[in-house]
């Protein structure tokens, strides 16, 4: 393992964002758990989601074939994979700089936290249990993300970590 030379000029990591960046890069992680199972969810109801999107098609373009459909849906279940890949990957990127005391990383993270949790609270009052066993799972990862964001938020404007930000101020 390589260890870096220390260096006198930037101060320790205080334990508090030290936790707050393995909470983050844990959501990042449950980010990728989340995709997946609201992609199974999706995939379970592709055929209805096939007919609402043919049905809204028609209504512009009475020709189009429901393949076409299909493979725009299927196209969209592609994306959202990537996409909520990428997201992850850019949170713990973003997860990474705040660990080295970047106070940009810390805003960007705090607004992210702001959005998970108010989603938590809403993902918490709209579970109902007749739902299937991939929207149970995307919705438990979202209230725990939530939780896990808060707390990294909160982790990161204690006193010890607000003299670390300003410390690192760039």
């Amino acid at each position: 393992m390589i260890v870096p030379p220390n260096n006198p000029q930037s101060p320790p990591v205080p334990e508090d964002v030290g936790t707050a960046k393995q909470l983050w890069f844990a959501v990042a992680g449950l980010g990728v758990v989340y995709t997946g199972a609201s992609v199974a969810a999706m995939a379970g109801q592709r055929g209805e989601l096939s007919k609402q999107f043919l049905d809204e098609m028609h209504k512009t373009d009475p020709n189009i074939p429901a393949s076409t459909v299909d493979l725009l849906v299927t196209a969209a279940l592609v994306l959202t994979v990537i996409i909520g890949v990428l997201l992850a990957g850019v949170t713990a990127a973003v997860a990474h700089q705040l660990g080295r005391g970047k106070s940009w990383a810390r805003t960007v993270l705090t607004v992210v936290a702001v959005w998970l949790g108010i989603g938590a609270v809403a993902t918490m009052f709209s579970f109902t249990g007749d739902t299937g066993v991939a929207v149970m799972v995307s919705g438990g990862t979202s209230i725990v993300q939530g939780v896990l964001a808060v707390g990294a938020a909160y982790l990161c404007f204690r006193p010890d970590s607000i003299g670390y930000f300003q410390k690192n101020r760039r």
